[in-house]
């Protein structure tokens, strides 16, 4: 069951779609929002300038800056929760973004992030790090915002371990769904893998599933952003592919596709 939905909070545009997103989600599954609010340290902002450059009053009023900021955005942001009418608590941490992210991810069971492009600097950026350190469910929504509410969802299924952990860690989303196609993308150079089995266990949970082979005429990514277009999808679940940066600087380019489509809402566990 869902219970726990993280929502970071921050300075991008993307803060009050999420929130608005998450507390949709909240009422259908009567949860419980975290909205967690990271400030960058004094330290931090200055770093790439010589320490002695600034007094101790200049830190200090940076600090004072920053907090009046945070009020502002806590202000702001418990008005829309208050005004949704969902259960919540607000945190605030300062320090790396990226560590109190998986830290209060971990006990939360979903979190909530926003669509990035795919320039280079949106590969590399922290969003990307947590979807692939966390291992835990989390729905990216484009950047102008979402509907909730999903009704027709498309499962991208390879039988790998990724995408069954996608599966079932959305089986609460999946069981509210009028319909949910899962789709199988037949590769030549790759053993087929029956996605009838999986529709079973699906159908034994409640679930409306049903099977759709298709061929691999263009890349993955774009095969199943075609899929679910032409089956009128509206969130699509998926196992995540990747590495850390420092192992692997291009992210997996399957899932790299999926998180910067801007058009649909992405279910994603690795």
């Amino acid at each position: 069951m869902i219970k726990t939905i993280l929502v970071p909070i921050g300075h991008d545009k993307g803060a009050s779609e999420r929130l608005a997103y998450a507390c949709s989600l909240a009422v259908q599954f009567d949860a419980h929002v975290k909205a967690l609010h990271i400030l960058t340290p004094a330290a931090d902002m200055f770093k790439s300038v010589p320490v002695e450059s600034y007094s101790a009053a200049a830190f200090d009023q940076y600090e004072k800056d920053l907090q009046g900021e945070a009020d502002k955005y806590r202000e702001k942001y418990e008005k829309q929760l208050n005004s949704a009418g969902v259960r919540y608590d607000w945190c605030q941490e300062q320090g790396d973004m990226l560590t109190f992210l998986n830290l209060h991810s971990r006990s939360a069971d979903l979190t909530i992030l926003t669509q990035k492009g795919d320039t280079l600097d949106d590969i590399m950026s922290i969003m990307h790090d947590f979807v692939i350190e966390s291992g835990l469910p989390v729905i990216v929504i484009p950047s102008n915002g979402a509907s909730a509410e999903h009704k027709n969802i498309l499962v991208a299924w390879d039988g790998g371990q990724q995408c069954a952990k996608a599966v079932h860690d959305a089986l609460p989303i999946l069981q509210k769904a009028d319909k949910v196609t899962v789709l199988t993308i037949a590769e030549d150079d790759k053993r087929i893998i029956p996605e009838a089995d999986i529709c079973v266990k699906l159908a034994r949970h409640g679930v409306n599933a049903e099977a759709l082979t298709v061929s691999d005429s263009v890349t993955v990514g774009d095969r199943i952003l075609d899929t679910a277009s032409s089956t009128d999808a509206d969130l699509i679940v998926s196992g995540a592919w990747g590495h850390r940066r420092l192992r692997e600087i291009i992210f997996g380019g399957v899932t790299k596709t999926l998180l910067s489509n801007q058009v649909y809402t992405i279910y994603l566990s690795h």
